[in-house]
């Protein structure tokens, strides 16, 4: 599972504040200043609408939805856009043994990252949706895999990702009781978990419903290895299944690398998620958890090319002796 910090995780900073955020803060009764949470805020708008019809208050929450929309989808087409970090972690682990299973990427970025670096790479994804004309989800397109036939045999096709984006894709739009992948959503209808506490509600419905199932089905297979990167653990829908896996299924690695893992580790502040501490202890215990305190770039540059490979003990070998 790969994801990068969000706003609203730590640190966040709300800036020169418009005169319709400050008419909301106001309405909503949002106190948080002197260490303002983007998702904490949100929250408190969605609050304050399910008991008040406020026509601003509802035209400032969409456009904070039309900027977040704006800002994970524009960047990758502009010139200082660089991903090829992404690149390289798909040519190292999507390039594997065809008997091997399939790389699967969990994410809750909203971007599409890594459906541009796969495609820069001729690298083909499965991410649920119907190979038509008009792209429509379906989970069992997880299901379904690539083969390259011959006259008289078959084999795998290389090079094959599956990737399940967890809260959703600036990609993706609602019409009705289905998903489809369109160029640009409308903020109203995008598919998208947005920053704020209802997070944990939200992925109860279709597709996020179908993604997490995936994910916690992951956790429970045999000899594999997770690798968590850039997450603050602040989803407790993703967070909690985490924990109980490392304890329940013995032959599960598990890999975390964030260029401030040594101080979240260590550091109690309440903005700081338990879960840190959690994994420390578990640990200490003998538990397999690793942890790398190093950028998504750095922690890609020590992976090993897998081809040759067993993709779970080798990595884990690796990432072990880079951390000595």
């Amino acid at each position: 599972m790969l994801k990068s910090p969000d706003a609203g995780e730590s640190d966040d900073d709300f800036g020169v504040l418009t005169e319709e955020a400050q008419a909301t803060i106001d309405k909503v009764r949002y106190s948080e200043l002197e260490n303002p949470n983007i998702e904490h805020f949100l929250s408190q708008c969605d609050a304050y609408l399910l008991f008040n019809e406020d026509e601003e208050v509802e035209n400032f929450l969409n456009q904070v939805k039309k900027t977040i929309l704006h800002e994970c989808s524009s960047f990758i087409d502009t010139e200082k856009s660089d991903i090829s970090c992404y690149q390289n972690l798909l040519q190292k682990l999507a390039r594997r043994r065809v008997r091997d299973p399939r790389l699967k990427v969990f994410t809750t970025n909203y971007d599409m990252c890594f459906e541009t670096a796969a495609s820069d790479l001729g690298m083909m994804i499965v991410d649920g949706f119907s190979y038509t004309r008009n792209r429509k989800f379906d989970g069992k397109y997880f299901n379904y895999d690539v083969v390259r036939r011959e006259s008289d045999s078959h084999e795998f096709v290389e090079g094959i990702v599956q990737l399940y984006k967890l809260h959703g894709s600036v990609s993706w739009e609602r019409k009705g009781n289905d998903v489809f992948e369109v160029s640009e959503p409308s903020p109203e209808n995008a598919v998208l978990i947005y920053p704020a506490k209802g997070k944990y509600q939200q992925a109860f419905i279709q597709p996020h419903l179908e993604l997490l199932s995936r994910f916690l089905e992951s956790l429970r297979q045999p000899n594999s290895c997770l690798i968590i990167a850039g997450f603050g653990f602040n989803d407790d829908h993703l967070s909690e299944p985490v924990i109980s896996a490392i304890k329940s299924n013995p032959s599960l690695k598990l890999i975390i690398s964030d260029y401030r893992a040594a101080s979240n580790i260590n550091n109690q502040s309440r903005v700081i998620s338990r879960y840190w501490k959690d994994l420390s202890d578990l640990a200490s215990q003998g538990y397999d958890i690793h942890f790398i305190n190093g950028s998504f770039s750095e922690f890609v540059s020590i992976i090993p090319h897998l081809r040759a490979l067993t993709p779970a003990d080798q990595l884990a070998k690796a990432v072990k002796a880079a951390g000595r």
